[in-house]
């Protein structure tokens, strides 16, 4: 069948106005979002100062109180810790004094638990439980500048052996400490 040319509307322009209209809108909403950040004291977490105030201050552990029986926990915190302070950039750590700040954490529970068996009698699942405290003392005055308060974290894990699902606890566990390090609410 024949169909006069003038009736039939190429498809292009409508698609090109249904692009164009998506893309301001999306540059409008991007815009509003990047004002909005600045407003009302929000600001990106990167850019927010932690509770030792300049990135260039020290900070050293004191101790790791471990009233478990597992000897790797404490070294274990200790440099999950570190790890932590310096991928954030909130403090240069230090391993001697003096320094601006010293840190103490307090280990109150530590749990390592084993669940399913296979038929050769091999661990497959760890259940880990683990909750301290962090403190940070002014490397002046010795007095305390902040605490994380008791944190606890407990999940299970398919791993190979106790200690790696002690570990992964224990690194989520000091990310969430760290997290609370930035934040000033």
């Amino acid at each position: 069948m024949w169909l006069p040319t003038d009736t039939i509307r190429p498809a292009a322009p409508m698609a090109r106005r249904s692009f164009a209209l998506l893309a301001v809108l999306l540059l409008t909403v991007l815009s509003s979002l990047a004002l909005l950040s600045g407003c009302a004291g929000y600001q990106f977490a990167g850019k927010e100062k932690g509770i030792f105030g300049d990135p260039s201050s020290t900070l050293r552990m004191v101790e790791v109180e471990n009233p478990t029986m597992y000897p790797w926990l404490p070294h274990r915190l200790r440099s999950l810790m570190r790890d932590e302070v310096h991928k954030r950039n909130l403090a240069r750590w230090v391993d001697t004094s003096p320094s601006d700040y010293s840190m103490r954490i307090i280990i109150s529970e530590f749990r390592l638990r084993s669940h399913t068996r296979d038929a050769s009698d091999t661990t497959l699942l760890y259940s880990a439980t683990l909750g301290f405290e962090a403190i940070v003392y002014s490397g002046t005055t010795n007095s305390v500048v902040w605490r994380s308060g008791k944190e606890y974290l407990s999940r299970t894990y398919d791993s190979k052996n106790a200690e790696e699902a002690g570990t992964d606890a224990a690194s989520l566990l000091v990310q969430r400490v760290a997290d609370r390090m930035r934040h000033s609410f």
